[in-house]
């Protein structure tokens, strides 16, 4: 992969998925600059190996102004999760993502590379969906404004990648707040535990980022990043409690896990806070669909490295070395 010497631009590089970025960048002799919003990001940014800019990323002057000298961009910022108004998803992954596409091409960035989500396709759809099917609207702000941001980016000429459930050492979503969740007891799935995770590891979704990155057929194309096996939400989260000395991970009723997280948001509503879990959150993991997935392969000559076990391996010994888990 030949980026020595070339500037990388990487929104939301203070991120799991952006720090990570950023380092892969110093490996392939790239200099990475790191865009981020929060100040307080600088410490890990400039870790990974990237000159760091505080700025917003809907400020569209401000994102051209840095952009002077560099041969491509990444765009990874964005509100990621499953709680808040659509209001605020529209405005930083909507409005934010023209902004970043009109700074690039008023700078004259021609390499992009959009990173989307697999909510793009929404979830419950026909087992032959294409890949490069319209984007579904679900009623959830992350899915809809991750679709709209989507279906603008590969009209605007960006390579867009959706990744799959990004899991490994740092991430939050699918290890941190798991991993504290299922130790404190607060952690049940719905049902029997067998909707289905469509997993990534990190170290694999970076390299197809940087593939679509360097690859002239990517752009205005969308490709899906994840393994390819998909695995129950029993078996990924079991091995987080197996970890903790734990047998299994429980599991409830769907309506009843709905009904407490209905009333986990009343509250969270009244006192200006995050639920402790979201309806949104519980539908998320009662997908009983996997994604079409080829196009990474075809397009870029991608094939993910690390399998599930061997991901949950390094994934764990992070977790000791971190003191996450005894």
């Amino acid at each position: 992969m030949d980026l020595g010497g070339q500037t990388i631009a990487v929104t939301g590089a203070g991120g799991f998925i952006g720090q990570a970025l950023c380092r892969r960048l110093v490996d392939e002799g790239a200099n990475p600059l790191g865009i981020e919003l929060r100040p307080e990001a600088r410490t890990g940014v400039e870790a990974a190996g990237a000159r760091f800019v505080s700025l917003d990323v809907r400020d569209a002057a401000a994102v051209e102004a840095e952009l002077d000298g560099v041969q491509g961009l990444i765009h990874t910022a964005a509100i990621v999760g499953d709680w808040g108004s659509m209001e605020d998803f529209i405005d930083v992954n909507v409005r934010g993502t023209c902004a970043v596409l009109d700074a690039a091409e008023a700078a004259g960035v021609t390499r992009v590379v959009h990173l989307s989500s697999v909510a793009s396709f929404g979830y419950e759809f026909p087992f032959d969906l294409p890949e490069d099917a319209s984007p579904r609207a679900t009623g959830a702000p992350y899915a809809d404004t991750k679709a709209t941001s989507d279906w603008v980016a590969r009209r605007r000429g960006a390579a867009v990648v959706r990744p799959g459930d990004v899991y490994g050492p740092g991430s939050i979503p699918w290890t941190v707040r798991p991993v504290q969740a299922i130790e404190s007891g607060a952690f049940a799935l719905p049902g029997k535990g067998d909707a289905l995770m469509t997993l990534v590891y990190v170290d694999d979704l970076v390299d197809c980022v940087l593939r679509a990155l360097v690859t002239e057929a990517a752009a205005g194309q969308a490709v899906t990043a994840w393994d390819g096996t998909p695995v129950t939400t029993a078996e990924f989260f079991g091995r987080y409690a197996q970890m903790l000395g734990q047998e299994k991970v429980r599991t409830a009723p769907l309506p009843l896990l709905e009904l407490f997280a209905l009333g986990s948001e009343l509250v969270a509503r009244a006192r200006g806070k995050q639920p402790t879990v979201s309806r949104e959150a519980i539908r998320y993991v009662s997908r009983k669909a996997a994604y079409p997935n080829r196009r990474a392969t075809e397009l870029l000559g991608w094939e993910p490295k690390v399998d599930f076990d061997e991901g949950m391996r390094r994934t764990e010994s992070w977790l000791r070395a971190e003191g996450l888990i005894a």
